[in-house]
């Protein structure tokens, strides 16, 4: 894994729309990567991110690549964000 890789985050509407394109119900593609209804209805309205194993399940059940349901959040730390120039409060 790259370290400038950062969160996940999905795609609703292509992944609800990788899900119906693939004939799969959110209870059959929730039961084919061992995952809740729940969990799948969270991903399709965007209230909820996968991990890197749920994502790539998700993708290998739905046969697109990941790049189509989901995205990565490039996270960037300096090393000096935390050191001085912070200005207080008055």
């Amino acid at each position: 894994m790259s370290k400038v890789s950062g969160p996940i985050r999905v795609k609703p509407e292509e992944f609800t729309r990788a899900r119906v394109l693939k004939g799969l119900s959110q209870r059959e593609l929730a039961h084919a990567v061992d995952y809740s209804i729940a969990y799948v209805s969270q991903l399709e309205r965007g209230f909820r991110n996968p991990s890197p194993q749920a994502a790539q399940q998700f993708c290998h059940v739905l046969d697109k690549p990941f790049d189509a349901l989901f995205y990565l959040v490039n996270v960037y730390k300096s090393k000096h964000e935390q050191t001085g120039g912070a200005e207080h409060d008055h």
